[in-house]
């Protein structure tokens, strides 16, 4: 499997404890600098309002099966919670988009630390949006 960094994420989370536990609980706004290859794929992206953003959390630990959810009483596996850690540290997120400048996307709601790397960025539909997800 070959994975491309798409581009790469600029803003004031520096480090681990910076973070919001979801994008939604923080108002930063971050850049996502497309790299010039893919530049094109940004091509009327600013029709949409809110994006998908598919990133590698480069510094979440890796060796992580089991880990105790923050309102949670019980341990659980890691598939079945949205925790950083895991084997394969690929984040999805979605923002809000507040600009778009050449390569350069402004975001909201992004929990992604400054230098990850963004693999792939969709359009937020309505069609994604799920009512009460059952749990």
């Amino acid at each position: 499997m070959e994975l491309q960094e798409i581009g790469i994420v600029h803003n004031d989370y520096k480090e681990l404890k910076d973070i919001p536990r979801q994008g939604c609980f923080g108002d930063t706004v971050s850049e996502i600098e497309i790299h010039p290859a893919f530049a094109d794929g940004l091509f009327r992206i600013e029709k949409h309002t809110h994006l998908i953003v598919l990133y590698w959390a480069h510094l979440a630990k890796r060796d992580i099966l089991k880990t105790l959810p923050p309102a949670a009483r019980e341990i659980h596996g890691v598939f079945a919670t949205r925790s950083p850690g895991r084997p394969n540290p690929l984040s999805l997120c979605i923002v809000e988009l507040v600009a778009c400048d050449g390569d350069i996307l402004r975001v909201r709601h992004l929990d992604a630390l400054d230098g990850s790397s963004v693999i792939d960025i969709k359009p937020y539909t309505k069609e994604d949006a799920i009512m009460l997800p059952s749990m």
